[in-house]
């Protein structure tokens, strides 16, 4: 059976990602976290006796999560999330779902973590907490070739969307502000995941996708159907947080206290030099004291 056009593409595109991932993974093995006895013992006893530290996370969104040559999970949040579970003596063991599943797989208990890129949004922060790894700033991802969308004046434009995503909050904002100073609204287009996302805009649906520019840059250069605008918006950058129950402050007190850590000795942002993105480190001021959502 001749696969169709829409299946091919994204075979194509996966492989394209897949093979950009090697190639700036390739030169960083994950480093031996020293355990800090300290972060350990703020442990609750039952994930303490159980050696491993669930995380939930979705596969599909790299540089943060991908799937690495022989399947296993990698990416930013892969690697820190490995980093803190060496520091607490414990081991990550990470499952692929859905985005919009990771929080209510924490809440229920059913996962330790989440992490994804998650924005600290008010609405989400109602229902768990995010303690705070990354700071990004959003730029826009747009077909190739296009030099008249810019991510600072999107009035009247359409953007691509997925749902469930942080994008989606500043997207609305960004509307707002256009119909405020007596603008056209922004349009917008919602895809399940991100991989429909970027094939409905390399498609040519929409005028451009809100992402953030780490995230952006890097799919760019496996997709030669899209480029990364130079421009970002200013005063709107995205603080994103590892999802945490809201009943579980020992958790979260001890992951703390591990990324604290590894800020401290270095190790936090040797991680993120090895990605390109140092720019986006938070200092343990930031963790402990993170900005309202």
């Amino acid at each position: 059976m001749t696969a169709s056009p829409h299946r091919a593409f994204r075979a194509r595109l996966g492989a394209a990602l897949l093979g950009l991932g090697l190639l700036l993974a390739h030169p960083l093995a994950p480093r031996a976290a020293e355990l800090n006895a300290e972060a350990r013992a703020a442990l609750p006893e039952a994930t303490r006796n159980a050696g491993v530290l669930k995380v939930a996370t979705s596969l599909q969104w790299p540089p943060f999560a991908f799937k690495a040559e022989a399947g296993g999970p990698d990416g930013i949040d892969i690697r820190l999330m490995q980093l803190l579970a060496g520091k607490l003596g414990l081991k990550a063991e990470f499952e692929d779902i859905k985005f919009p599943t990771i929080i209510p797989g924490v809440v229920n208990g059913r996962y330790n973590v989440g992490i994804n890129q998650i924005g600290r949004t008010a609405e989400r922060l109602r229902v768990v907490n995010l303690l705070p790894y990354f700071n990004s700033g959003y730029g826009l991802l747009v077909r190739q070739g296009t030099t008249d969308v810019d991510v600072n004046n999107l009035c009247g434009r359409t953007l691509v969307l997925t749902q469930g995503s942080a994008q989606i909050q500043v997207a609305e904002q960004l509307s707002a502000d256009c119909v405020a100073a007596g603008k056209e609204k922004i349009a917008f287009l919602f895809f399940p995941n991100s991989a429909d996302t970027y094939l409905a805009l390399s498609n040519g649906r929409g005028d451009g996708f809100l992402t953030a520019k780490a995230v952006g840059i890097y799919i760019a250069k496996g997709n030669p159907k899209l480029q990364m605008t130079e421009s970002t918006l200013p005063d709107r950058s995205t603080l994103s947080g590892i999802v945490i129950a809201k009943n579980n402050a020992a958790l979260e007190k001890a992951i703390q206290m591990a990324l604290e850590s590894a800020v401290q000795d270095g190790s936090y942002v040797r991680l993120l030099e090895e990605f390109g993105v140092p720019d986006g480190a938070v200092t343990v001021e930031q963790i402990r004291n993170p900005p309202p959502a």
